[in-house]
């Protein structure tokens, strides 16, 4: 059992996650800063971990680019052997051809398009411009990031003060229907009263769990933007 604002709720009725809280205390006095939970944000967000793998990639294809004009050059290497002689062919006295039978033979083809001389260096300043488009991309994501979790992170806060002030309205409610209960068995009110005690009983209880689940909502969607479960944001909570 642990204490939920004015009531005893039993551990197996709350969120493996939220157990480790006491829910009858500020949460946000028992995890980290606001600060430290950016920082970890920062390591931990798919979304960022996502942009940081966009930025690679571009880099990557940068560098695979640059070396794009050596698809114009290729090797050949062969071997001959038999007679050792002169290989030469003659038409109208002149020497056209003069090799050697026997022997290794290797060399390079250099065929370099005019694309590569003339649109290389602006084909480069777009594949930098790209590396670019993907940094800014990653900073803006980040700075959404952050106003994300900071709106999450005080909208949990005000959730839980709202959360037991609804529990406390529950308790009263449901003490003034007892109270009412036995005051109408002695005839002292009209069935009618316990009747409008017990709509705003129901009202209470209905306005509780609205509470309750805004603030698992909350709670939720903090850790996932954070990228790691909030327990393990517990202060006093020892960590890798």
């Amino acid at each position: 059992m642990v204490w939920n604002g004015s009531a005893m709720v039993p551990l197996s009725s709350l969120p493996v996650d939220t157990i480790l809280f006491d829910l009858s205390l500020d949460i946000g006095k028992q995890i980290e800063p606001l600060d430290t939970i950016l920082k970890y944000a920062i390591v931990f967000s798919p979304e960022l971990k996502f942009e940081d793998a966009s930025i690679e990639k571009a880099q990557f294809n940068t560098k695979y680019t640059r070396y794009l004009w050596m698809n114009g050059i290729t090797g050949f290497a062969n071997y001959t052997y038999g007679d050792q002689t002169n290989l030469n062919t003659i038409a109208d006295g002149s020497v056209l051809n003069n090799s050697l039978g026997v022997g290794y033979r290797f060399g390079a083809n250099v065929t370099i398009p005019m694309t590569e001389v003339f649109g290389r260096p602006n084909r480069m300043r777009q594949l930098k411009a790209e590396e670019r488009m993907a940094k800014y991309k990653r900073a803006d994501i980040e700075i959404d990031l952050k106003r994300k979790i900071i709106s999450d992170y005080f909208n949990l806060i005000a959730a839980q003060k709202v959360m037991n002030v609804r529990q406390q309205d529950v308790e009263s409610a449901r003490l003034s229907v007892e109270i009412a209960s036995v005051e109408m068995r002695r005839g002292k009110i009209h069935p009618s009263e316990l009747s409008r005690l017990k709509n705003i009983l129901t009202i209470a209880e209905s306005n509780l769990e609205m509470a309750r689940r805004d603030f698992m909502i909350y709670y939720y969607q903090l850790e996932t933007m954070v990228g790691v479960k909030l327990s393990i944001l517990k202060r006093g909570t020892k960590r890798y």
